[in-house]
């Protein structure tokens, strides 16, 4: 009796702390339900892979150089039949000088090492044109003239493009630098346009005049499309910081525009014809004998810049 009671007193006890701590313990964690234990799954931490390593951006300014000069060609003649005859001969030369060229790009490296780059540019460059007139009218008086004219005007390229970009670190003494090669399509947002006056010539009841008649391209805007390639170095500073220098050639198609003459009422150079009406069937005739104006926007950009390494 004795032993049952102790028995009783036992499983009493037993009992009690089994009371007292067994649901708390079955409802402990235990790292095996996630939804149980309302904890997200391990696999709810992991972030999928960037699909670049790293990205530059870099802002650079320098010289535009064209590579290309064009000479407009107008010649014409007029006279009677077993009479005397003239001409008028018009040459503009139109070139450009370097100017002053920015832009921007952004690169982004693949896991593989190869970059992607996009980034565009702005050049603004001055025209001048340079007329050398010659008339002609032999037997008449005067029998012949030459002058000069200067003209002036505005070529405009905005080009965008999209490169692959490969990269090379070389050393320099104890400085590691970094060199580069970037090469693939542009599209090439132009404008332009060129103004000059001309020399026309004229025959009237056997006498002979010479005219200044102003000439032009009307502002023009049109896109291309071409290529680029460029060649670089860049010079770290810090770990997120680097000097860059470039050189790159944009190339785009060439396009041909029309000089236009313009209608006016003008007196001859020589007081032979006063108040000579050149109107638009002249000037037309005239736009027809002057040869196209030849614009390649292609230029060669030297610049430097900074850099910056995400």
């Amino acid at each position: 009796m004795e032993n049952s009671q102790r028995f009783l007193n036992l499983a009493a006890a037993a009992l009690a702390v089994w009371t007292a701590l067994g649901p708390r313990a079955y409802g402990q964690p235990t790292g095996q339900d996630p939804v149980r234990e309302k904890i997200a799954p391990k696999t709810a931490a992991l972030t999928p892979p960037k699909l670049w390593e790293r990205v530059e951006i870099s802002v650079f300014g320098g010289l535009g150089i064209s590579i290309a000069r064009w000479t407009t060609i107008h010649y014409s003649e007029a006279g009677i039949s077993g009479g005397p005859r003239i001409s008028a001969e018009n040459r503009i030369r139109t070139t450009t000088a370097p100017d002053i060229f920015a832009g921007a790009g952004a690169t982004f490296f693949l896991r593989s090492g190869v970059g992607i780059q996009a980034g565009f540019g702005y050049l603004k460059s001055g025209l001048t044109c340079a007329n050398a007139f010659r008339y002609q009218a032999p037997g008449l008086n005067p029998a012949s003239y030459a002058a000069s004219f200067q003209g002036e005007g505005e070529l405009t390229a905005v080009p965008v493009f999209l490169c692959i970009f490969n990269k090379m670190d070389i050393r320099l003494g104890s400085k590691r630098l970094r060199a580069y090669l970037a090469a693939g399509p542009l599209l090439s947002l132009n404008s332009v346009f060129a103004e000059v006056r001309g020399g026309a010539a004229a025959l009237r009841d056997e006498k002979a005049d010479a005219f200044v008649i102003p000439v032009a391209v009307a502002d023009t805007t049109w896109i291309s499309f071409g290529a680029t390639a460029a060649a670089g170095l860049d010079i770290p500073l810090s770990t997120s910081l680097a000097l860059t220098v470039e050189g790159r050639y944009y190339y785009s198609r060439r396009k041909n525009f029309s000089w236009h003459w313009a209608p006016a009422t003008v007196d001859g150079l020589f007081g032979e014809i006063p108040a000579f009406n050149f109107d638009a069937e002249a000037a037309g005739r005239y736009d027809r004998d002057t040869s196209y104006l030849t614009i390649d926007p292609s230029f060669i950009q030297l610049a430097c810049g900074l850099k910056l390494i995400f």
